[in-house]
Formats: structure tokens, C-alpha cells, sequence
């Protein structure tokens, strides 16, 4: 059962950062169609390219130049490292605060104390982390949708590329949201849940690009949740939406019950 008083809680905890991410999002949309149709960005791109090693030259060349297309630009927007950087946090701070943290502050006690169970908390939390990191990719998308009227052409396949690119992005900082709650569940400090959720998610990302360019590493793809989430291959028909989100929605619903299942029995000091 949804606590909603419990969900306005959650929101009024993080809606400052929630705001400044929708806000810096959605405006990076805008900087990154900006740059496309101001600069001459075949030639810086070129430039760049031209600088790096061979090896990374052939990695970074399919990425580099997809953005130079309208399309392409659209879905590096929501791929560029600060977006995800912001989402992580987002996703990582909402777990390690409202379990974790609160347990050792006594608030998870007092909040127990009251008619509210302990699976009505895990299910009101989960939920307020869905709608908080929904409500930010809902603004990266209107962003994008109105940076490319105003800049390009919106078409019917944009809107269509746009919205799986955005479930698959949701999909995937929910994983990692769910992750950090199993990790919250088990752990008794709240800095140590939200330090083993970067380090994971870090390890994730770097080993994700490390086993694009190392052959002896390839067999680690389907392992990594960054191998499923793939906007550019989206938006060039080249990605497997449907599997993405199989994959990133069973681990959601697993870490989800296992959280469920684990605080049910763990003692809460």
C-alpha cells in the first residue's frame, strides 16, 4: 500500500536537486542542438578525431560523428556523462537518505512507530524514486522535443526514437536506484550504501568502455547493465529496445523484491 504522505516527504527532501537536474537537462538539450546547427562541428569533430590514437579513433568514431546529425545530437544529449552523472545521484541519494541515513537518526524508528508498515515504506519509497526520476527524463524530453522544433524538423520517428530512449533511460537509472535500495537494505550506514552504489555503478561504466576496445573483456557485455541502455543505436535503428527493457525491468523487479523481502526482517535499532 502507497503512503502518499510519505511520497510528499521523499519529494520535499529532494526536490531541490530533482529541480536543478530538470532544469540543467532540459537546457543542455537546447546547448547541444545549439552547437549543431551553429558550429561547424564536421570539422571539430574531425579535428578531434584526427589527435586520438588509432584505436581510439575507431571506438569513438561511430559516437562522434552520429552527433552531427539533428538525430544523432538528440540522443547524445542523453547520454553525455553529466546528464547520467546527475541521474545517478539523484538515484543513488534517495535509498541511501530515506533507509539507511534515517535508521541512524532514530526518523525510520518514529516512522515505524506510527500505522505504517514496513512494506508500505519500501513500496512508497520505491515508488516516490520512480516518479522523482521520471519527472526529471519527462523534462529532458520536452527539451529535446522543443529544441528540435525550434532548431530542426520534429518528425513522427524523432517523438517515437525520443520515448524509447527516454523508457530506456528510465529504466536504466531505475536499476541502478533499485541496486542502491538492496544495497540500503543490508547496509547500517548510509554513507557506506551510497559509496558502494557510485563504486559499483563506476566500475559498471568503465569496465562497459574498456571491453568495447579490449577483445579479452567482450564476454563481459551482457552482464552490464550499460550494455542495455543504447539511445544512439535507438535513434539510428540499431539497438534492441526490446530487450533492454526485459533485461533492465526483470532486474528492477528483482533487486525491488529482494529489498522488500530483506527489510521485512531486519532489525531496525
Amino acid at each position: 500500500m502507497i503512503k502518499w504522505a510519505y511520497l510528499r516527504l521523499v519529494w520535499r527532501n529532494n526536490r531541490g536537486f530533482a529541480i536543478f537536474s530538470m532544469v540543467f537537462i532540459t537546457l543542455f538539450q537546447f546547448l547541444i542542438l545549439y552547437l549543431v546547427t551553429t558550429f561547424d562541428t564536421m570539422a571539430i569533430m574531425s579535428a578531434i578525431l584526427d589527435q586520438l590514437p588509432p584505436i581510439m579513433k575507431a571506438f569513438l568514431q561511430d559516437s562522434f560523428f552520429s552527433m552531427l546529425t539533428y538525430d544523432g545530437a538528440a540522443a547524445f544529449g542523453f547520454n553525455h556523462p553529466i546528464v547520467l552523472t546527475l541521474l545517478v545521484i539523484t538515484a543513488i541519494n534517495i535509498p541511501a537518505h530515506h533507509i539507511t541515513r534515517e535508521t541512524e537518526t532514530g526518523t525510520l524508528e518514529l516512522l515505524l512507530a506510527h500505522p505504517f508498515s514496513r512494506r508500505s515504506l519500501i513500496i512508497s519509497l520505491w515508488t516516490s524514486g520512480c516518479l522523482v526520476l521520471l519527472l526529471i527524463i519527462v523534462s529532458a524530453l520536452i527539451g529535446s522535443f522543443t529544441s528540435i522544433l525550434l532548431f530542426h524538423h520534429l518528425t513522427g520517428g524523432i517523438i517515437i526514437n525520443l520515448l524509447q530512449i527516454g523508457f530506456n533511460l528510465w529504466l536504466f537509472i531505475l536499476s541502478i536506484f533499485s541496486i542502491t535500495m538492496l544495497i540500503a537494505v543490508y547496509a547500517r550506514q548510509g554513507i557506506r550504501a551510497g559509496n558502494l552504489s557510485a563504486v559499483f555503478t563506476f566500475v559498471f561504466y568503465l569496465l562497459y568502455f574498456i571491453a568495447q576496445l579490449w577483445d579479452a573483456l567482450a564476454f563481459t557485455r551482457p552482464f552490464n547493465i550499460f550494455s542495455y541502455y543504447e539511445p544512439q543505436g535507438l535513434m539510428f535503428g540499431k539497438g534492441n529496445f526490446l530487450v533492454d527493457i526485459i533485461v533492465l525491468g526483470s532486474l528492477v523487479l528483482l533487486c525491488f523484491g529482494l529489498s522488500l523481502r530483506r527489510f521485512n526482517r531486519r532489525d531496525v535499532p
